[in-house]
Formats: C-alpha cells, sequence, structure tokens
C-alpha cells in the first residue's frame, strides 16, 4: 500500500513566516520600553543632582567673614584683625561634620614707645663732629613701630558638633605663612639738619634709615618684610540663624617662626552656607 509523502513547505512560504512574526514582536517590545517608569530620584540615572552629604546641606560648604581684636607677635601691639574663609566638607565623623578650611587674614597694629640706637646716625655723627654719640643726628630716639600682618592658611581642617541642633561647638588647626612688615616712626623730629624729613626723622626702616623724599613723593610704601611659617590652633561656636547663615565667635592661638612670636586672635562674623 502506497503512503502518501508529507508535502515539503517552500523556502519562500518559511521567509514569510518568519517575516510576519518580527513585525508582530517589535512593536510589543516597544510598547514594554515605554510603560517602563523612569528611575527614581537620588539614584543612579535620575536627571535630579546628588547631595554630596546629605542633610548638612546641598554640599555642606560654607564661606565667612571674620573681625576682632589680635594681640600681635614680635611686641606690636594690639589692634584689629579681620579674616575671611571657606570650608569644604570632608566626613561625618562622631556627632559632626569634618572639613577642609582655607583662610586668608590681616591683622595691623601699632607697638608701644621703645628706644632704639641708630648706628647710621652714629656713624654720620662721627664724620661731623668727630664723636657718633655727639652731633646733628639723634642717635638714640623714641619710636614706636608699625605692624601689618598678612597669615595665608591653605590647610587647615574644622570640625563642628552638630549634636545640639542650631549651637554647633567647633575646634580649628591649620598651617600656612604669614608676611610681616615693620616700621619705626620717631616720635619727635630731633635732627638739626633735615629736620623733619629724610634720612633720619621720615619713617624709618629696621629703625635705621628712611627712604628719600623722591619715593615718598610718589607714594611708595616703605617698610622691612619678611616671610615666616605660620600654625594656628583654636576653638569656638556657631549658631545657625537659618538654614544657609550662622554667627560664629571663636579664639585661635597663632605661631609664627622666631622669637617673640605668638599671636592671640578673638573674633566673631558670619558664615553663609551652601
Amino acid at each position: 500500500m502506497l503512503r502518501k509523502r508529507p508535502k515539503l513547505v517552500s523556502l519562500p512560504t518559511i521567509t514569510l513566516a518568519l517575516a510576519l512574526a518580527m513585525g508582530l514582536l517589535v512593536p510589543t517590545a516597544r510598547a514594554q520600553e515605554a510603560q517602563t517608569p523612569p528611575p527614581a530620584p537620588g539614584k543612579p540615572g535620575a536627571a535630579d543632582p546628588l547631595e554630596l552629604l546629605p542633610a548638612i546641606g546641598k554640599i555642606g560648604a560654607e564661606v565667612g567673614l571674620h573681625g576682632g581684636w589680635s594681640r600681635n607677635p614680635y611686641s606690636l601691639g594690639s589692634g584689629a584683625q579681620g579674616a575671611g574663609f571657606i570650608n569644604l566638607p570632608l566626613k561625618k565623623a562622631g556627632g559632626g561634620v569634618l572639613s577642609y578650611e582655607i583662610s586668608l587674614r590681616f591683622a595691623r597694629s601699632t607697638s608701644d614707645p621703645i628706644t632704639v640706637t641708630n648706628p647710621v646716625a652714629f656713624v654720620a655723627n662721627l664724620a661731623a663732629t668727630g664723636r657718633g654719640d655727639v652731633g646733628p643726628f639723634p642717635y638714640r630716639r623714641v619710636v614706636r613701630s608699625e605692624g601689618s600682618i598678612f597669615i595665608v592658611e591653605p590647610f587647615g581642617l574644622k570640625y563642628a558638633l552638630h549634636s545640639f541642633g542650631r549651637f554647633r561647638p567647633y575646634a580649628v588647626a591649620g598651617v600656612g605663612v604669614g608676611v610681616v612688615i615693620t616700621k619705626e616712626v620717631p616720635e619727635a623730629d630731633e635732627s638739626l639738619v633735615f629736620t623733619g624729613t629724610s634720612p633720619f626723622d621720615a619713617d624709618l626702616i629696621a629703625g635705621l634709615i628712611a627712604q628719600s623724599k623722591e619715593l615718598d613723593a610718589l607714594g611708595r610704601p616703605t617698610g622691612q618684610g619678611n616671610l615666616e611659617v605660620a600654625g594656628h590652633v583654636g576653638a569656638g561656636f556657631e549658631v545657625r540663624l537659618s538654614p544657609g547663615l550662622s554667627f560664629q565667635a571663636d579664639y585661635r592661638f597663632t605661631k609664627l617662626t622666631g622669637r617673640n612670636a605668638s599671636m592671640q586672635i578673638a573674633s566673631a562674623g558670619f558664615g553663609i552656607h551652601f
């Protein structure tokens, strides 16, 4: 008995079936993609910016200005001082936040009167009269020192404790460099020659001699300057007046290189948080 042989499906028929099947699958896949919800905010892929340190602000940074009083090094007396700073958060630690601090500070003061000897005037008197301590120029005289101090500390740390709500005590430390510029101002005009002007009656460099009248006429500043290594430690507090503003006060003990080089600073001011 003869069996019927199955009919073979032709190649064009198979190709047509596959094309129809692919046409049905592609719209379905596109519809599923359109229904996929967007990623949740705060997760990778979200369009919203991420907070670096949540719960302490958008990035937890701060800028501010301080002003107050300082007792300056090298027996330069006391006077006003001011500072600006920026704090960048590093990490949460314990009940507070550790920040990296960069600060700039300027202080100016005038010393009490002191008596200085002037070897240049001694030599000038020696040439004029044969005696160094007698002559037209004052060999010993009373002066006041005027000092300007500019401190740059690019490497600092601040730790603020956040456990007490808006009241936040903090500790600070930093290192950098200080520029100290001084000049001596005579208390009286004592020269018998060139009275009231250079070389010995104007502001003195190193207590010895004044710059020329021509440089004074140009408005050139006078004085001597040194570059010193500086470092400080201190403590204070801030009170948050609002999420973006705080009042602050602190004390900082600063030391520069050299003898008699300590500096005590008391400041208060405001910080802006962002």
